[in-house]
């Protein structure tokens, strides 16, 4: 191993993202070199190019006897050294096929596929830290002696179990003793028939959490040879027993005083957390460990609505498909609520034929207790169900009452607050939640995003020139602007996300679970669509009304109320400033104050002049072949200072100031100029994409600039794609089409990019001058996702190739993406699947690599 380094790591994995997220995971962990093989035969052909390899990460998918092979021969390449291996395995049991009855040779760790990657930084770096710290030491026959005495001495049930049969290997003697069964009938049985209580759902998925962790807890009704049962908690773990991967088994009998301690556990965690979220959420997660339950919900009558509930926590062990019935729907809640207890502890399923959902998921255990105050009017319902029939049932339903009566006080104290609060936290004139309440909910919301990780978005909503309505039609009109405006607002969202009446004019609100950025974006741009339809007012006036939205997130742009409310204000005047009727997210600078700004606009002058802009590359790949086509040229800012500056910010500044056109033309001749040396060294045609920004469009030299710059580097004009964006307008750069019909005379190629995003109609397309229309990378994304997206993507490639053009898709992330462009006919895909946006120097590599890996494709070893 290098003294300096890591040394050399060679991957050898089938599946792509895989490789691509074992190869990022390791770049930055100082190794001297990585190796990535798609199969052995390419391992081979790495290891004979470099034997020095110090680390190997090998798939055992599928058929394992190659890997298993290719193990024994990497004892060759090291001796008298073992070479360490990291085996992958596949997290569904079933995909695992390998029959060796000892460990493969080398193999020192396990990972699961798909590869997590701070799973991979872990284990690597433990096992670095083992090489470097001691050499492993042979297990003596005196440890094997001190095993067996351990295992025969513990009081505790233990099990050594086969990993592919599930079958008994060993048992130790309270094993033998409590299950009742003889030591012979035991051997060479099934684990399952020990730990009954698991379903076969909940089996697959212990599976497949013991190849990620190395060991899992659960609980099971352990039968006995009488046919009783006693619950037990089951703790399994990956050991390794002369040379072979086994199971080790703990069982451990709860006891009737263990139920209770965790009932009475149940309560006073409840009492001790002072109630809340957090103290509902901690007791359904105690009920749930306590009784091993499938299912629970609690929820809150709603005394407004007669018949409604307002459900507080619903948890499903195992998630039910779409077409499952509602829980919530069910004739359980409606008797529960109406002040009955339902009381199932076996055949709940059979006992309850109008329940739907109990009858599908054949629920073996029901237990529905409503939730009174003390004049035994119902506030809630708890109910809770398990797919096993439940013993003991006197004593648990008295803890399940107990724990009842407590979350009752809670429902009741909640009611009360919101009784008490409800006239001073709400807008007296939209019945939206007033500032107060939404810094509240605001507050709220950051705690609990910092417990769970969760990211959400703050949205401020100001209507544009809102005075004018008040001043010139009355405040009485106004006042019905602002009411039609919450309703629009409150129905561009989902119920559990926050719509507020700020101040006057001013609405604020909060999407909650936010999974990407864009998803948040597009419905910015729908709030803003929704508000542009005209408004007609009680005595037929009809009003123009647009709205300017600023947006900020948690935890990117803030992590504090304050700020994520004074970041999204910046936004919103930002949209302002560039003409109302739109959006914009907040974009983090390194001072907010105007003096910072005209500094960095003087920095981002000088930053071509200091070399600080550079070209970074993204690969285009053929959809059929996977192989390189082209690359995006994007630049980046690297200022030495402030670091990488966004984009995103000096892009528009960089518009605003007019420096994009100087700045245009350096990132098009650097551009030309590398894809030129490219294509030269390495014989391909490839197309390099160059956006143009409005303001260059608009610029009478652009055509005679083009052409200087393709006759300077030498590019060919048909390997040239030159990228405009589908939202520019005809109206707005004077002489735009014959502009783009100038530079195709010229041989370039012409895309719109961006495609889906503006409000473009299908003569305009069917007009435009354009060879290539580039899918957005938002639909994209959506892609498995989002039935909508599918459509809108599906369309476009039909419509693209009636108009006989070629499709790009950006955004490719995942295989399912490739699998469903492919099926279409997309010709061309971009996205972090394939490669991310590499500097030049890098690319390069990449593209050096492809040669050699295909000369040795070509030429077979031992005849170059």
């Amino acid at each position: 191993m290098s003294e300096t380094g890591n040394g050399a790591v060679l991957i050898v994995a089938t599946d792509r993202e895989d490789r691509r997220v074992l190869f990022d995971a390791l770049d930055a962990q100082e190794f001297d070199a990585i190796y990535t093989a798609k199969d052995i035969g390419q391992a081979r052909a790495f290891l004979d190019q470099d034997p020095q390899i110090d680390l190997v990460i090998l798939e055992f998918i599928g058929k394992a006897s190659d890997a298993v092979a290719f193990c024994s021969e990497l004892r060759d390449y090291r001796a008298p050294a073992e070479l360490p291996v990291i085996g992958i395995l596949a997290s569904e049991p079933g995909e695992q096929r390998w029959n060796w009855e000892h460990m493969p040779p080398g193999v020192v760790e396990w990972i699961a596929s798909p590869v997590n990657a701070g799973e991979v930084v872990t284990r690597v770096h433990a096992l670095i830290g083992g090489q470097r710290g001691r050499e492993r030491e042979p297990v003596t026959g005196g440890a094997g002696d001190r095993y067996q005495f351990a295992f025969d001495g513990s009081l505790d049930e233990l099990a050594l179990v086969e990993p592919k049969s599930g079958r008994l290997l060993e048992v130790n003697a309270p094993f033998v003793q409590r299950s009742g069964f003889v030591r012979a009938q035991l051997l060479g049985g099934r684990i399952e028939s020990y730990d009954a209580a698991i379903s076969v759902e909940q089996r697959r998925e212990l599976a497949q959490k013991l190849v990620r962790e190395g060991s899992v807890q659960f609980r099971a009704n352990k039968p006995r040879a009488d046919g009783t049962t006693y619950p037990v908690d089951v703790s399994v773990q990956l050991a390794v027993q002369d040379g072979r991967l086994v199971h080790f088994y703990t069982f451990r009998e709860l006891g009737e005083l263990g139920r209770y301690q965790q009932a009475l556990a149940v309560i006073s965690g409840l009492s001790q957390s002072g109630g809340g979220d957090e103290g509902i959420n901690a007791a359904v997660r105690g009920m749930v460990d306590w009784l091993a339950l499938d299912f629970v919900a609690l929820v809150s009558s709603r005394p407004d609505q007669t018949g409604e509930m307002q459900p507080l926590v619903v948890y499903h062990r195992f998630s039910p498909a779409d077409d499952t019935p509602d829980p919530l729907r069910q004739p359980t809640f409606r008797h529960v609520l109406d002040g009955d207890e339902v009381v199932h502890a076996a055949d709940a399923w059979r006992l309850n034929p109008d329940d739907g959902f109990v009858r599908e998921r054949r629920f073996e255990c029901l237990i529905g207790l409503p939730l009174c105050d003390e004049r035994r009017v119902a506030l809630g319902a708890l109910v809770v169900a398990r797919r096993e029939a439940l013993g003991g049932l006197q004593p648990t339903i008295e803890a399940l009452r107990a724990i009842g009566h407590r979350l009752a006080l809670e429902l009741e104290l909640r009611r009360t607050r919101e009784q008490g609060r409800v006239r001073g936290l709400q807008d007296s004139l939209t019945g939206l939640p007033n500032r107060l309440l939404f810094n509240d909910r605001l507050e709220s919301v950051i705690q609990e995003a910092h417990r769970t990780g969760e990211m959400f978005a703050v949205l401020f909503v100001d209507l544009d020139r809102f005075k004018n309505i008040n001043d010139s039609l009355g405040h009485n009109v106004g006042d019905h602007v602002l009411v039609a405006v919450a309703r629009r607002l409150r129905a561009s969202v989902r119920a559990s996300d926050t719509v507020a009446r700020y101040a006057g004019d001013e609405f604020t609100m909060i999407l909650r679970h936010i999974v990407q950025r864009e998803d948040v974006m597009r419905i910015a741009d729908k709030i803003v669509r929704v508000m542009e339809a005209p408004l007609t007012l009680p005595g037929g006036l009809e009003l123009q009304i647009t709205a300017s939205l600023g947006l900020s997130f948690y935890p990117d742009d803030a992590t504090t109320a304050e700020r994520l409310l004074k970041h999204a204000d910046v936004a919103m005047y930002t949209a302002k400033g560039m003409g109302r009727n739109n959006y914009q997210a907040y974009v983090a600078v390194p001072e907010d104050s105007h003096q910072q700004r005209l500094a960095l606009e003087a920095k981002l002058r000088q930053a071509e002049r200091n070399g600080e802009l550079r070209v970074f590359y993204q690969p285009q790949v053929d959809t059929r072949s996977e192989d390189i086509v082209g690359m995006e040229a994007l630049i980046r800012w690297e200022h030495p200072e402030l670091g990488m500056i966004s984009p995103g910010f000096f892009i528009p500044l960089a518009e605003e100031t007019g420096l994009i056109i100087p700045i245009g033309e350096w990132v098009l001749r650097a551009a030309c100029a590398d894809a030129r040396r490219w294509q030269t060294r390495f014989g391909l045609p490839l197309r390099i994409s160059v956006n143009l920004s409005p303001l260059q469009l608009r610029q009478p030299n652009l055509v005679p600039l083009v052409a200087a710059v393709l006759e300077e580097t030498g590019v060919p004009p048909h390997l040239l794609d030159l990228e405009v964006t589908e939202s520019i307008s005809v109206k707005s750069i004077p002489n735009l089409l014959e502009t783009l019909q100038a530079l195709r005379e010229l041989g370039c190629q012409i895309s719109i990019d961006d495609f889906g995003t503006g409000q473009s109609s299908l003569d305009y397309i069917k007009r435009f001058p354009a060879d290539r229309i580039k899918i957005d990378q938002a639909f994209v994304r959506n892609i498995g996702v989002d039935p909508d997206d599918e459509a809108i993507v599906q369309a476009t490639i039909g419509m693209a190739h009636n108009l006989n053009r070629a499709v790009v898709a950006e955004g490719v992330e995942i295989e399912a993406h490739l699998d469903f462009l492919r099926g279409l006919g997309c010709e061309v895909l971009q996205g972090y699947l394939f490669c991310r946006p590499l500097p030049a120097a890098s690319l390069e590599n990449l593209l050096a690599e492809r040669e050699r890996l295909l000369r040795n494709l070509l030429v077979p070893s031992g005849l170059e």
